[in-house]
């Protein structure tokens, strides 16, 4: 969000949001900016999204006495804006898949053990790259075989885990980290040092890059590989509730579009028509 009131302060002028007098902004300056966001091309959901933070923060200068009442509620009776885009992102198919946990396996290093072990809990749990890194060695509930995870808003749950992800996941505690408390997936500096030290986001994503590269696959983002584990989820006919907590999504209508199951489905319907 404060990426987003950053953009809005500099389109109206301001050099950031720190600097934005924002209790001045009225109904029709909200639909003026929502105006130019559409113009310069942003998708719906994007957009919405900017008219959430912007709500958020009317609704925040209402609560302090800045904003009178019925200058809010002109802006919290703001409709969201129409319309919808192709997804973005895509599932790998299961030959890429053999194709990473080759790669990683092939690597003798410590390195090779430890990002098999990321990369089968990335598809395997489903899991955002900053609660793969915010995990513990004490986070494995061995009983379970699953992981706890604290995701957004402050939610625990646990991420069950299927035979492979459990099989990497032990490899890497038993042969290389141990069982001693701290960060389940620390960096790893040269000549195979595994220090305590806590990965970055970023880490996550310089690891798939570089094993996605070393694979020779075609270009993914690290959040395709939470949208494999939703199809897959899927594709097994898991209920898109059971789905749905899986991620640690609040709402089904967000998991429904991490599901890339619909692509295929239509490619296939299209070869069988004879024109």
């Amino acid at each position: 969000m404060s990426s987003f009131l950053n953009k809005v302060a500099k389109m109206i002028g301001y050099q950031s949001m720190k600097d934005c007098v924002w209790h001045v902004l009225r109904r029709h300056h909200i639909q003026a900016i929502l105006a130019m966001l559409s113009d310069s091309g942003k998708a719906p959901t994007t957009i919405n999204t900017y008219l959430s933070a912007l709500k958020g923060v009317a609704l925040e200068a209402w609560t302090m006495k800045q904003l009178d009442t019925d200058s809010y509620q002109h802006i919290k009776h703001i409709g969201s804006f129409k319309g919808n885009r192709l997804p973005k992102g895509r599932a790998l198919e299961e030959s890429e898949i053999r194709a990473l946990f080759f790669t990683c396996e092939s690597d003798l290093s410590c390195r090779g053990l430890r990002d098999a072990a990321i990369i089968g809990i990335l598809l395997g749990c489903g899991l955002r790259r900053s609660e793969i890194v915010a995990l513990d060695f004490e986070h494995i509930v061995h009983k379970e075989q699953a992981l706890k995870v604290r995701g957004k808003g402050n939610k625990e749950r646990l991420a069950y885990m299927p035979k492979g992800t459990w099989l990497r996941l032990n490899k890497w505690v038993e042969e290389v980290r141990g069982e001693h408390n701290g960060s389940l997936f620390p960096r790893i500096r040269r000549h195979d040092d595994v220090t305590d030290h806590r990965m970055s986001d970023q880490a996550i994503y310089h690891i798939l890059h570089t094993r996605r590269i070393e694979s020779g696959l075609e270009k993914f983002a690290p959040h395709d590989l939470r949208r494999t584990f939703a199809s897959a989820m899927l594709d097994n006919n898991e209920d898109i509730v059971t789905v749905k907590d899986a991620m640690g999504h609040s709402s089904i209508a967000t998991t429904q579009k991490y599901d890339r199951r619909g692509d295929d489905r239509l490619k296939r319907a299209s070869k069988r028509l004879n024109f």
